[in-house]
Parts: C-alpha cells; structure tokens; sequence
C-alpha cells in the first residue's frame, strides 16, 4: 500500500511457529521467502530498513464472545474479534464498532440497551469478517507442493474465467453503511 512521502506499507504471512525470530534478522527472513518473487517484490524488500521491519504474531477469536459489553465497558476491535489479516478488515471492523456506539447511545437513550443493542449488531457482523479472513488465510498458507499448484491453477482459472469471484468475499462487507440517522443531528 502506498503512503505518503514515498513509503510503502506491506505484510507477509507465513505459516510458522509462534515466537519465533530469525536469527540474522526479519528482512533477511523476508528476503529469502520472498525474495525470488515478481517485480517490485525482491526490490521493496532490499530497500526496506532492517529496523521497520516487524513480525508480529497473527492470532485470531477462537469463539465468538458471548458479548462485546459487560456493564458500562465496551470493547471494540481487535480487543474483541481479532482477526487475520487477510482481508485487510481488522482497522474498518474497528471504525466501524465505533460507529455503531456513537449511533446508539444518545443523551436520553439507557446505556445498557445501547451497549446491549451494539452488541446485537456487530457480534454477527464480525464473526462473520473473522471467519471468512480465517478461510482465505487457510488457504494462502497452504503448504504442500500438491496444494499449492492446485491453489495457483484456481487462482489463475478464476482471473481468467471469472475475475468477479476475487472479490466476492467482499460482499456484504464493503458495502456497510452506519445506522440510519447521525448522533450529530439528533435523528
């Protein structure tokens, strides 16, 4: 992802044991998985300052939670569904938690219905995004010779025949819209 200034935002995923660090350092573990692939790959990963580069543990929710809220505290975002990142949902799922509150508790509105209404909206919502970014890091992460040359002819087989399909496991996901009526105008 382009930033400002000429800095590029980037990840990685690998199926690897939690923990770990490599012992020459992070971009030289990303240059050696990476580093063969296409252009401008192995060329952003020779450029990139040893120092920014992060590795970090991914994890996911196990289970849903029973609620976002329990009294008068409420969690939002990874906080209470983290997930993979394989969708790049993990920050608009937050934006979008803080939304529905901010919707939700207005002054003559009790705050726990609020919290309780909130939870009702999102839990569902999310679960869902956490599942589906859950199955397509399965399969990016797919290991074996075999899995992997079936994963590349599907991929390739789907932007040929039917590009539309990359991006169905965004429906219903980039598509949100905030509650109806704004907190701002008191609708």
């Amino acid at each position: 992802m382009p930033l400002t200034g000429g800095r590029i935002y980037a990840y990685a995923t690998a199926a690897v044991p939690p923990g770990g660090r490599a012992a020459d350092g992070e971009r030289a573990e990303l240059l050696r998985r990476f580093g063969n692939w296409h252009h401008p790959i192995p060329r952003l990963l020779a450029a990139a300052d040893p120092a920014a580069v992060l590795r970090n543990d991914v994890y996911t929710a196990a289970a849903p939670p029973p609620a976002f809220h329990r009294g008068r505290v409420a969690l939002l975002g990874d906080a209470v569904h983290p997930m993979t990142p394989n969708l790049g949902q993990g920050g608009c799922q937050a934006i979008e938690d803080a939304v529905v509150p901010a919707h939700l508790a207005a002054p003559d509105a009790g705050l726990a219905a609020a919290l309780t209404a909130y939870t009702r909206q999102r839990l569902p919502r999310t679960m869902d995004v956490v599942r589906r970014a859950e199955r397509i890091g399965r399969i990016t992460t797919w290991r074996t010779r075999p899995a992997c040359v079936l994963r590349a002819a599907l991929m390739a087989a789907t932007a040929r025949l039917a590009p539309d399909l990359v991006l169905r496991p965004l429906d219903g996901i980039a598509d949100w819209r905030p509650p109806a009526g704004t907190y701002a105008s008191g609708t």
